[in-house]
C-alpha cells in the first residue's frame, strides 16, 4: 500500500505517542535531574549535561541484559524494576556516588515514574485533544501503538487520551514486536477490527518507526513535523529525504483529511 493520496473513506487511524500526541514538559535529562537532586542526591555530583550523556548507554546496556523491559528474564523483571535500572544506570554513569545512589535508589527512581506517568512529566499538543474528540464525532475508530511497556497506560489517562480512544493502545510489550516491525501494525489493526489498507492511517514523528514501517505492513503513512517540536533524542536526521513522503504539520490536517474523504461537513 502506498501512502499517495487516498479517496478511500479512512476507516482508522492509528497514532504514535510521544512527540506525535504529547510531548515531555521538559527534555528528559532535565527532569531526571531534577528528581535526582530532590531525592538527596549532592547537588555538585551530577549536572544536567552529564545525566543526558549517560542516558543512552545507560538504556541500551540494561536493554542488552534485559530484553523487552526484562519480562522474559529470570527472574523477570517487573516494567518498574527494569526503568528502575535504568535511572540507577544513568545516575550512575553521569557522576553519582555509588554508595549514596544505593541509599537514594528507592526514592529517586519511584518519583521519577510517577513523574513520567503524569501530566507532570508530559504535556499535549494544543490540538490533541480536539482531534481524538473530532474523531470520534466523526465515527472514525481510533488507537495507538506505542513501542511501550504497560505504564504508558497511566500516562496516557492522566493525559485525557485514553479515554478518547476507540480501542485500548497496542503495545511492543504485549506484541513482543516492535515498530518498525510489520507485526506491530498487524496486531493493531486486528485489536481495533479492521483489515489493514487505504482507509486506515498511521500518524508518527519518526520516519523509519512510524512511517517507513506502517507504509511497509500496507497501512497509510502521516509523518508529523511540527515546526520547532524537535524533542531531544527523538530519531531525526537533519537530512532525510522526505520528498516522497506525506508529511502534516499538525493533527488538524488528520482530521481535515478525514473530513474530506468521509465527505462530512466541518463542526458548527
Amino acid at each position: 500500500m502506498s501512502s499517495s493520496s487516498a479517496k478511500t473513506p479512512v476507516r482508522l487511524v492509528l497514532f504514535d505517542v510521544f512527540d506525535t500526541l504529547c510531548t515531555p514538559r521538559l527534555p528528559v535529562h532535565e527532569q531526571y535531574h531534577v528528581e535526582a537532586i530532590k531525592g538527596g542526591l549532592t547537588p555538585d555530583a551530577i549536572i544536567p549535561s552529564s545525566v543526558r550523556a549517560a542516558f543512552k548507554p545507560a538504556f541500551k546496556a540494561v536493554d542488552a541484559k534485559w530484553p523487552l523491559y526484562g519480562k522474559h528474564s529470570n527472574p523477570a523483571l517487573t516494567p518498574e524494576e527494569w526503568w528502575t535500572k535504568i535511572i540507577y544506570e544513568t545516575l550512575l554513569e553521569a557522576g553519582a556516588d555509588r554508595t549514596e545512589l544505593d541509599d537514594k535508589i528507592g526514592k529517586i527512581g519511584p518519583a521519577l515514574m510517577s513523574r513520567f506517568e503524569s501530566d507532570e512529566g508530559y504535556r499535549n499538543f494544543p490540538e490533541t485533544i480536539e482531534c481524538l474528540k473530532d474523531l470520534r464525532q466523526m465515527g472514525v475508530k481510533t488507537s495507538i501503538i506505542s513501542n511501550a511497556d504497560p505504564r504508558i497506560l497511566k500516562t496516557l489517562d492522566s493525559l485525557d487520551i485514553l479515554p478518547l480512544l476507540t480501542y485500548p493502545p497496542t503495545l511492543s510489550w504485549d506484541v513482543e514486536h516492535a515498530k518498525p516491525a510489520a507485526e506491530i501494525y498487524k496486531a493493531a489493526c486486528r485489536k481495533c477490527e479492521a483489515d489493514p489498507g487505504e482507509g486506515v492511517i498511521m500518524v508518527g514523528d519518526e520516519l523509519k518507526a512510524d512511517y517507513r514501517g506502517s507504509v511497509a505492513a500496507g497501512i497509510e503513512g502521516r509523518l508529523i513535523r511540527r515546526q520547532g517540536e524537535w524533542s531531544d533524542g527523538a530519531v531525526r536526521v537533519h537530512d532525510e529525504d522526505l520528498s516522497s513522503v506525506r508529511v502534516i504539520t499538525s493533527l488538524k490536517d488528520v482530521v481535515e483529511e478525514v473530513r474530506s474523504r468521509n465527505d462530512l461537513h466541518p463542526r458548527q
